[in-house]
C-alpha cells in the first residue's frame, strides 16, 4: 500500500476581477507556503509508518463559475486569454511549492442549466490548454441530479476526439464526470467546492493488499472478512495520521477514497485479485461477483470514506486487465457492468482511432444513465488511438501504463433522421 496522492482543495484566483486579482494571488502565495509545510509534515508522518507518498496535488473551484463569468460572456477571446495567463501563472506557482499536479473542473454540475454558446466556445479550446500545460487536469460534468445535459455531453465527446488527434496520451488528463462529489482526491475528476478553510483528501494505491488477501484466503467468506478487516486497519491508521496533522496545520481533513488503485504489475492488479478468488479470468462470467466481493468489503459506515470508494479498473494502469483485453476476454459492456458494482466508470480505455464524436456520445450516454439510475459517481476517461483499429497493439512509454490492445466496439450505422445526436434537445431529466 502507498498513498497515491495527497490532494489539497483551495479556492484559486481564476477569472477574478482585476482589482481583486493581486490580493488573491498574494493570499494564494501565503497559503501555498503553508501547504508546503503541511505536505512535508504529513509525508514525514506517513514515512514513520513505512507508507510512501507518491504525489502532491491541488484542486480548485471550477473555472466556469457562472456568477463570476457574466462579464466575459460577450468576449470569449478575452476570457480565453485571461484563462491562459491564469494557468501559466498557477503552473509556475505550484511548481515552486512542489505540487506535482493541479486539477480545475470546468464547471459545477448544478450550473449545467446555464450551459450556452459561451461555455461551448471555451470548451472548444480546452484541448489546447491541456496540451500546453502538462500538469493541468480537468473534467466536464454532464449530469446534474437526474438530468443529462446533451450539449455538454456533445462538447465532451468533441474534446475527447480532439485531444487524441495529436497524442492520445493527452486524454489521460481529461474525463467526463457524472455525480462526482467535490474534494475526491483522484484526478482528473477532483475539484474543490468553497469552504471556510482549505481541505485535503487522500487517494490510496492498495490493489496489492487485495491480491495478497484473496490469494491466501481458503474460501470466499474468509476472503471478504479478511479484506474488510484489513481495510478497517488501513482506515484507522490513515485517519489517525491525517487528523493529527490536520489539527496542527488547521487544514480540514475531508476524507479518503477507498478505491484500491492498481499499478501495472501482476501483484498490484485488481484483475489478478479477482482471478485469485477462483474466477477463470477477468472478464469471464463471474467477474461481477468477484468485483462485488471486493467492493462490499469496503467500510460503508465510516465518516471519512469519500469519493468513488469502489472498483478502480483503469485498463492501461492494471497489468492483468490490460493483458485480458489483449486476449479479447472482455468488452466495453463488461466494463459498464462492473461500474454498476461501485466502480469508477470507463477509465483509460483504448478505442479505435476513427471513432466518431457520435459514437463517443452514445458510450458516454450509457455511462451517465447508469450513474443517474444508481445514484453513484462515475467518470469516463476514453483514449481513441489514431491510426489504430480494434485488436491493434497499443503501448506507451509511461511507467503507469501496461501494453494492451484497442478494445472492440459496436460501430454505429449511418445517421438516421431522428438520431438523438443530431437533434436539438438540450437535456433530458429522469424525474
Amino acid at each position: 500500500m502507498i498513498i497515491r496522492a495527497i490532494t489539497l482543495g483551495q479556492t484559486i484566483p481564476i477569472f477574478f476581477e482585476a482589482q481583486k486579482r493581486e490580493e488573491h494571488i498574494a493570499i494564494l502565495e501565503r497559503n501555498l507556503k503553508k501547504f508546503s509545510s503541511f505536505n512535508n509534515d504529513l509525508i514525514e508522518n506517513f514515512k514513520n509508518e513505512s507508507i510512501q507518498v507518491e504525489t502532491k496535488r491541488i484542486c480548485s473551484q471550477p473555472f466556469l463559475k457562472y456568477e463570476n463569468q457574466e462579464r466575459f460572456r460577450n468576449n470569449t477571446q478575452n476570457a480565453l486569454s485571461l484563462l491562459y495567463d491564469d494557468l501559466n501563472l498557477l503552473q509556475s506557482m505550484f511548481k515552486k511549492h512542489d505540487f506535482d499536479y493541479f486539477a480545475c473542473s470546468t464547471m459545477l454540475p448544478d450550473e449545467l442549466k446555464h450551459f450556452s454558446q459561451f461555455e461551448k466556445s471555451i470548451l472548444n479550446e480546452l484541448d489546447k490548454f491541456l496540451i500546453k500545460f502538462p500538469t493541468f487536469f480537468t473534467s466536464l460534468p454532464v449530469v446534474s441530479g437526474k438530468s443529462i445535459n446533451f450539449l455538454a455531453l456533445k462538447s465532451g465527446a468533441k474534446i475527447i476526439k480532439k485531444l487524441s488527434e495529436s497524442d492520445p496520451f493527452n486524454n489521460l488528463k481529461f474525463c467526463i464526470s457524472s455525480n462526482v462529489p467535490p474534494n475526491t482526491p483522484f484526478f482528473p475528476a477532483a475539484y474543490h467546492k468553497s469552504s471556510v478553510k482549505p481541505t485535503f483528501s487522500i487517494a490510496i494505491e492498495m490493489a496489492d493488499e487485495v491480491v495478497k488477501i484473496f490469494s491466501k484466503a481458503p474460501n470466499l467468506t474468509k476472503a471478504k472478512n479478511r479484506l474488510r478487516n484489513r481495510f478497517i486497519e488501513i482506515y484507522d491508521l490513515i485517519l489517525n495520521i491525517c487528523e493529527k496533522v490536520s489539527q496542527k496545520h488547521d487544514i480540514e481533513f475531508f476524507g479518503m477514497d477507498f478505491s484500491p488503485a492498481p499499478y501495472p504489475d501482476p501483484d498490484r492488479s485488481i484483475g489478478t485479485a479477482i482471478e485469485n478468488l477462483g474466477i477463470d479470468y477477468f472478464g469471464a462470467n463471474g467477474s461481477a461477483f468477484g468485483v462485488a466481493i471486493m467492493t462490499n468489503a469496503i467500510p460503508k459506515n465510516k465518516d471519512k470514506i469519500i469519493g468513488f470508494s469502489g472498483l478502480m479498473d483503469p485498463v492501461f494502469e492494471d497489468y492483468t486487465i490490460a493483458k485480458r483485453l489483449s486476449e479479447k476476454k472482455f468488452n466495453l459492456d463488461s466494463l459498464l457492468l462492473y461500474s454498476t458494482m461501485c466502480g469508477t466508470g470507463l477509465d483509460c480505455v483504448p478505442l479505435p482511432g476513427d471513432i466518431s464524436e457520435r459514437e463517443l456520445f452514445y458510450i458516454l450516454l450509457d455511462m451517465c444513465t447508469i450513474s443517474i439510475t444508481l445514484n453513484k459517481p462515475l467518470t469516463a476517461r476514453l483514449m481513441p488511438i489514431p491510426g489504430k483499429n480494434a485488436g491493434d497493439v497499443v503501448e506507451f512509454d509511461f511507467e503507469y501504463f501496461a501494453p494492451s490492445k484497442v478494445i472492440e466496439i459496436r460501430r454505429l450505422s449511418e445517421i438516421k433522421k431522428k438520431d438523438l445526436f443530431n437533434r436539438d434537445e438540450r437535456s433530458f431529466s429522469f424525474f
